[in-house]
């Protein structure tokens, strides 16, 4: 089998400069996640063998030497690995940290990376790839690609899940026809529709922030097609969430953000298309700026953040049954006067025994004391996996692995 590998291969090399490179990191020649480097992972390589960085058809994780093109020195890498069985690739927790907020320490900008135990962070993007307060992420692992939203910028960005190919997909100024001085539109949050033909991104905008203008929009991947959803009724949005089987999107409106006008603060869902907007949860469930959102559709219930009452909170998809599930600056063991804990996003792994929730937590924001954080469900067992090296964390979302 090997030499029937040897002979195709080295055919395609006669009519490829010929490259003996072999960098000192290596990437995971099990292409198709089967456990094992097989003929099928082979085919695959085969099909991207020659692309280089830039080429429709590079993909970085064909690139095992990471030299930026699928060259010899990789399939010396595949070959050493043919017949091997490869551990399944550990899950990855992906986070923004919009540092702190001030135009000069850009450098503490940065979306990073991790395993879901918190091991092994990785810094992706920085400011020296023009990231100016990155907010909300979202994965297309299939795909490749990590999505966000640059609140400074005005903009919808991806790169490749390794931090390469950065690019702009969407001015959600430009398009929006704005014509104010300042920031004109604050894109908050984005999530992903990948069963939708052509796959669709959906993101919330706060507008010019504390002002009824946020807005709820949706586009193509690659920014085509923008649509406004929601256009009324919405002061700062700030999380989405879909539920793509049930045809319906879930958002955060932390309104004002001020003490004296709470009942601003709700939670609502419509249908993917924008219609039939409900109001699930208001200031009467003691919503208090709510931020993040993740649905458990299977298990028939939204989890969200409460910045205000530094609060993990569940209730029934309907909004009903309400419960505080986790006090994040109890169980922290924060003595502060203020707010000892902000936590800002969350997602879930649904795949875990038990499942798991995960969030971020800015701490007293600014400072650099923010944690990323993984419990029960339920609130039990509460883990700190990163807590070192965080300003202002945002956003959160979840690779995993089968």
């Amino acid at each position: 089998m090997r030499l029937f590998i040897l002979a195709i291969v080295f055919t395609g090399l006669f009519t490829q400069p010929l490259q003996a490179r072999v960098g000192s990191q290596s990437g995971n020649p099990d292409f198709d996640g089967s456990g094992g480097v097989d003929f099928s992972d082979f085919l695959l390589f085969v099909g991207k063998f020659g692309a280089r960085q830039g080429d429709e058809r590079y993909e970085a994780r064909f690139d095992l030497d990471g030299d930026g093109e699928v060259a010899f020195g990789d399939f010396l890498i595949f070959v050493g690995q043919f017949g091997k069985e490869v551990p399944k690739a550990m899950g990855k927790i992906y986070w923004t940290d919009s540092g702190t907020g001030n135009p000069n320490p850009l450098q503490d900008d940065k979306i990073q990376r991790a395993n879901l135990d918190g091991s092994n962070v990785e810094t992706l993007v920085t400011y020296e790839n023009f990231l100016r307060l990155p907010m909300g992420i979202e994965l297309d692992a299939a795909g490749g690609k990590m999505y966000w939203t640059d609140t400074t910028r005005d903009r919808i960005r991806r790169a490749n899940l390794d931090g390469s190919g950065v690019e702009d997909i969407l001015n959600t100024r430009t398009f929006g026809g704005q014509s104010l001085a300042g920031s004109a539109t604050i894109p908050r949050d984005v999530a992903l529709d990948l069963t939708s033909d052509p796959p669709k991104m959906y993101w919330v905008d706060a507008g010019t922030n504390n002002i009824d203008d946020g807005k709820v929009w949706r586009a193509n991947l690659d920014g085509s097609s923008p649509e406004a959803l929601v256009t009324t009724g919405l002061i700062t949005p700030q999380s989405i969430a879909l539920d793509v089987v049930g045809g319906k999107m879930y958002w955060t409106d932390s309104g004002t953000g001020g003490p004296d006008a709470p009942q601003d603060d709700k939670i609502q869902r419509a249908n993917l298309d924008g219609s039939n907007v409900e109001t699930l949860l208001t200031y009467e469930n003691f919503l208090r700026v709510p931020r993040g959102i993740a649905l458990d559709v299977a298990g028939g219930k939204m989890y969200w953040t409460d910045i205000v009452r530094d609060r993990i909170r569940r209730a029934n998809l309907d909004g009903s049954d309400v419960e505080d599930i986790l006090n994040t600056r109890t169980f922290g063991g924060q003595s502060l006067g203020g707010p000892a804990t902000a936590p800002r996003d969350i997602a879930l792994d649904l795949t875990n025994d038990p499942p798991k929730m995960y969030w971020v937590d800015a701490g007293t924001a600014n400072v650099d004391d923010g944690k990323i954080w993984r419990a029960n469900l339920d609130g039990s067992s509460p883990e700190a996996l990163v807590t070192s090296g965080l300003v202002n964390t945002q956003g959160i979302a979840l690779m995993l692995t089968p």
